[in-house]
């Protein structure tokens, strides 16, 4: 009896044993982290290193998400931001009985190049002209991308974006900072009342977020005294075709409408000789309502305010003789 005894004390101890063992394996994982602080400011294009061990080598699945998205089951991951904003890093460790998880919030602030005593308040760099059929484009002082390049550090050269759609693409040696108030100053040449003509031009701007120095990010556009109104059309496109001749530039757009730009004199072809296509160019954009008066002597009144090249009594174009913006 003593004998048998021994032997079912000695088999509970082992089932004890075994079990508290068994307990103590099925826990869920408690990884030890790398770094604990939850908030992260990091900079552009720079290697962030975030990582994991395992506690008493217990063994557990890992797992890396970016924004939603598995960029790694590794037990550490390399995190480098290519453009500015806030990025979620979720990690997040598995066993069989359970989960953990941590989540970092890394920000990127957009990389400022402070203005300096050498630093220009004029444009810099002109990245492209392209602009739209008119009667000055393809002349050499006034719609080529020659005298596009003359604008550069200048107020006193001119070019022509042509009609609906051109544009042209510029550039400062320092970042533009919103403050109160006009952060941006456009010279033009419209004519002031009571024989009003303007040529209102709609401002984008874009952020150099990926720090490239490329107009290579979103754009923005700037709205003016018209942007909310009705008569305005937002997605806007227009396709012109070459004449391949010094004639009238036939044009369609997406609202159902064609047309012509009349090129009277045909002397010039108005069509950009320059351009990359040759047979036809497409403008989008918005679409702003038209304040041509062609009733007697021809005029093109000026909106209230945001828009350059446009005589505009919001801007006190009359004592600054520049449309000013604010970026924001």
């Amino acid at each position: 009896m003593k004998i048998k005894n021994y032997l079912l004390i000695a088999a509970l101890s082992a089932t004890v044993l075994i079990s508290c063992e068994k307990e103590k394996a099925e826990q869920p994982p408690v990884p030890i982290l790398s770094r604990t602080f939850v908030d992260i400011t990091a900079k552009l294009n720079e290697k962030e290193v975030f990582s994991v061990s395992k506690l008493d080598n217990k063994t557990f699945q890992s797992e890396w998400k970016l924004d939603g998205k598995v960029v790694s089951t590794a037990e550490s991951y390399e995190f480098t931001g290519i453009t500015a904003g806030t990025y979620t890093l979720v990690y997040t460790a598995t066993n069989g009985v359970g989960s953990f998880s941590y989540t970092y919030k890394i920000n990127i602030p957009v990389p400022v190049i402070g203005a300096t005593p050498t630093s220009s308040k004029y444009i810099s760099k002109v990245f492209e002209y392209a602009p739209a059929p008119g009667q000055h484009i393809n002349m050499a002082n006034l719609g080529s991308p020659e005298q596009a390049q003359k604008l550069v550090g200048s107020i006193t050269n001119m070019v022509s974006l042509g009609g609906f759609g051109g544009y042209i693409i510029f550039g400062f040696d320092h970042s533009v900072v919103n403050q109160t108030g006009s952060d941006l100053a456009i010279y033009g040449n419209p004519l002031a009342p009571p024989n009003p003509f303007a040529e209102p031009g709609i401002v984008m701007v874009s952020q150099d977020k990926n720090g490239n120095g490329l107009p290579d990010d979103e754009w923005f556009e700037l709205a003016g005294s018209e942007y909310s109104k009705p008569t305005t059309i937002k997605n806007y496109e227009i396709t012109y075709t070459n004449p391949k001749a010094a004639a009238n530039v036939a044009w369609t757009d997406n609202q159902g409408n064609s047309g012509f730009v009349n090129n009277s004199a045909k002397r010039v072809n108005f069509y950009p000789l320059f351009a990359a296509n040759q047979d036809k160019i497409t403008f989008k954009g918005t679409l702003l309502p038209s304040t041509l008066s062609t009733t007697g002597l021809v005029t093109n009144a000026a909106f209230d305010w945001g828009y350059a090249d446009s005589y505009s009594a919001g801007d006190d174009y009359k004592t600054k003789q520049y449309n000013s913006f604010d970026i924001s």
